[in-house]
């Protein structure tokens, strides 16, 4: 009777967006906002007194890399993929690491009050939402395990195993 329950659950969550899809949007936006702002990063001529030599090069590359991972978290999401939290993770820590150096490493107090105020209003928010997300993955995840040991699953050097004699076992075993 218990796996009945666990998979009248499973069916009603199959029938539920786990990701509201304004959040795929958001990372879809992140991407693409970050564009010119890259842009302005390698074409501006630098400032007198920056932190290292190749600055433009690091902070450039640097959000050339949120990019990618706004991107295919993005992808990820559309595409109901598990490892969306993996790159939600990554890029929710780029996000608190580019606030981090944003405000340490700024010389004027116009451009610290800039990177405080980016980091509060932008960068954290933006975080924690990538934070959510890569929780809301892992989380269905983690309600999972009670179905499947149930249902006679294990694990087997780091491979999900069926129970012996079901059909998901006599099906993989056709396919090898």
């Amino acid at each position: 009777m218990g796996l009945q329950k666990h998979l009248t659950a499973a069916e009603r969550l199959g029938r539920e967006r786990l990701i509201p899809k304004w959040i795929e949007w958001f990372f879809i936006a992140g991407a693409v906002v970050l564009i010119p702002w890259i842009v302005v990063l390698f074409t501006v001529p630098p400032q007198v007194g920056l932190v290292a030599k190749h600055s433009r090069l690091v902070w450039g590359g640097f959000d050339c890399f949120l990019v990618l991972g706004f991107a295919v978290t993005a992808y990820r999401i559309a595409t109901r993929s598990p490892r969306g939290a993996i790159t939600a993770a990554a890029t929710g820590t780029m996000l608190f690491v580019d606030a981090w150096f944003d405000v340490l490493t700024s010389r004027r107090p116009i451009d610290q009050l800039t990177a405080v105020l980016m980091a509060v209003f932008a960068e954290i928010p933006c975080a924690l939402i990538c934070f959510y997300v890569a929780r809301k993955i892992v989380g269905v995840f983690e309600a999972s395990v009670p179905v499947l040991r149930e249902a006679g699953f294990r694990v087997t050097g780091g491979r999900l195993v069926p129970p012996a004699g079901s059909a998901v076992a006599q099906e993989m075993s056709e396919r090898r």
